[in-house]
């Protein structure tokens, strides 16, 4: 499913630089996440989203982190140690899961087939479940993000949803869609 896959040092996934372009809590309150509710964070890396989440699902919430990088997912078990509200699968899949909430941050670009990968994402939604896609734009910037001709500019991925969506802005460097299932 992933044709490409970040295979850098951990340390660049926490810089100053990146919690500029990725303000984490800000991003997840705009992402309106509720208590109880259940959050995938699809392509999960150490949890640079999924550790933080579980304050916004809390005790009776759920976030299923997911990775298929061995190092991302020994890294994310290293910081987070048992956690009753946290789910961690190391694999590629999202076959038996449902959620309120999936978060594709920094993967849309890497997935081989994105349009199919978004129709998979949808019929894992609840009803009113909704797939939160943030990814760099299709613009040069710096030592930062992928190359450019690897990215995904936004205009691309709205052309393979019919539904609603609205658009956050977090980081001219980035585009972050929140797309919804009805």
């Amino acid at each position: 499913m992933m044709s490409h896959r970040f295979t850098g040092d951990f340390s660049r996934l926490e810089s100053e630089e990146r919690k500029k372009i990725l303000p984490v809590q800000r991003i997840l309150q705009e992402m309106k996440i509720k208590q109880g509710d259940t959050f995938i964070d699809f392509g999960c890396g150490i949890g640079y989203f999924s550790i933080p989440a579980l304050d916004f699902v809390g005790e009776h919430g759920t976030v299923i982190a997911i990775d298929s990088s061995d190092e991302m997912i020994k890294e994310l078990l290293k910081r987070t140690g048992h956690r009753k509200n946290l789910k961690i699968i190391h694999g590629d899949s999202l076959r038996g899961l449902r959620a309120d909430i999936i978060l594709l941050s920094m993967v849309l670009h890497e997935v081989d087939k994105p349009k199919e990968f978004l129709q998979t994402c949808f019929a894992a939604l609840k009803p009113t479940g909704r797939v939160i896609v943030i990814d760099w734009q299709k613009m040069e910037t710096g030592t930062m993000g992928p190359p450019v001709k690897e990215r995904l500019a936004k205009e691309e991925v709205l052309q393979f949803i019919t539904m609603k969506h609205c658009e956050h802005h977090i980081h001219e460097w980035v585009y972050f869609l929140e797309l919804m299932k009805n």
